[in-house]
């Protein structure tokens, strides 16, 4: 618990000021001649992203202001910032490259759930049956609570276990469960992505950081999934009085990109292995959001470091027109 703590306070410590390496640093040191007017660096970042954007993109796109800076050092595989009411890129690298996404599996999964209709309110109990032979499991087994907590604990705590109960209690296979997720995924015009398992275990859930930038903002539109991405901590009351405390998996929920002027309004994380450490999330900054995504991490506080980065330099650089 101490080296949580110390973790979690450097952490924190390293990310007060938004002061990102701006891309423009190192095409200076290497002598590339960039145009003034390129907002993304395709000798460095590769080409602007393709969005299947769901929503309607009349709304005009940010205007950049800073036409020296050319984006944030990162050392992930894949990152995006997207304007959310435009859906137009502002920072890309290696946008449409597919890679394995761990546990942002669950927010396909969430809606998928969503769609059986379920009754919420209902009590209903995580049975051993229900675990998913890894990852921290925070509910009780057969200790009845309400469905709405079991999605809390898939969502907020990122439990597999918790998933693998909602795919139960969905009234669906497995099989069936998986199937739609990916007929979801093309209804969302997420051509590229694929899905295997519910919960992101599987290193075949794969996707882009532009697609999964209209996953998540799809899970935005729906209030029972919303209210989990930015709960910091979850406590979840069970029927023989047990309590269950779930911290969120999401660092930025308690980060300087959580307060003032920032609000995080969304976000799921994602890790195994193959995957790295990843993470979706959506910032608002007087009163503009962008939605980032961070694939292929190579430590677990780096794409908070990234995303915090990433969202510091969108609000510096561009300037959202007033409507």
């Amino acid at each position: 618990m101490i080296v949580k703590v110390l973790s979690n306070l450097l952490f924190a410590a390293s990310v007060v000021n938004f002061f990102p390496i701006d891309g423009a640093v190192l095409e200076l040191q290497a002598g590339v001649e960039i145009a003034n007017d390129t907002v993304i660096s395709s000798l460095v970042y590769g080409p602007t992203a393709t969005l299947p954007m769901a929503k309607d993109k009349a709304a005009p796109p940010p205007k950049k202001v800073d036409l020296q800076s050319f984006g944030v050092v990162t050392s992930a595989q894949s990152v995006i910032v997207i304007d959310a009411e435009s859906g137009t890129s502002l920072f890309s690298k290696n946008p449409n490259e597919v890679r394995p996404i761990g546990s942002i599996s669950k927010l396909m999964a969430a809606l998928v759930f969503l769609e059986t209709d379920p009754n919420l309110e209902a009590y209903v109990s995580v049975t051993p049956e229900d675990f998913a032979g890894t990852g921290r499991v925070y509910l009780y087994y057969n200790d009845p609570l309400r469905l709405e907590d079991v999605l809390g604990a898939s969502m907020v705590g990122s439990d597999n276990t918790a998933t693998r109960a909602l795919v139960r209690h969905s009234g669906l296979t497995t099989e069936e469960f998986v199937a739609r997720m990916n007929t979801k995924a093309i209804e969302l015009g997420m051509l590229d992505s694929r899905f295997e398992d519910p919960s992101g275990l599987s290193v075949n859930n794969v996707s882009t950081v532009g697609e999964l930038s209209v996953l998540l903002a799809e899970a935005k539109q729906h209030p029972e999934i919303a209210q989990f991405m930015t709960d910091a901590t979850l406590s979840v009351q069970q029927s023989s009085g047990r309590v269950a405390s779930i911290p969120s998996t999401n660092l930025l929920l308690t980060s300087p990109l959580n307060s003032g002027d920032y609000q995080v309004t969304a976000g799921k994380t994602g890790y195994i292995p193959e995957a790295g450490y990843c993470l979706a999330a959506a910032v608002v900054h007087e009163g503009n959001e962008v939605y980032i995504v961070v694939l292929g991490a190579d430590e677990i506080e780096a794409r908070f470091e990234d995303a915090i980065d990433l969202a510091g330099w969108a609000f510096k650089t561009f300037e959202w027109p007033t409507l």
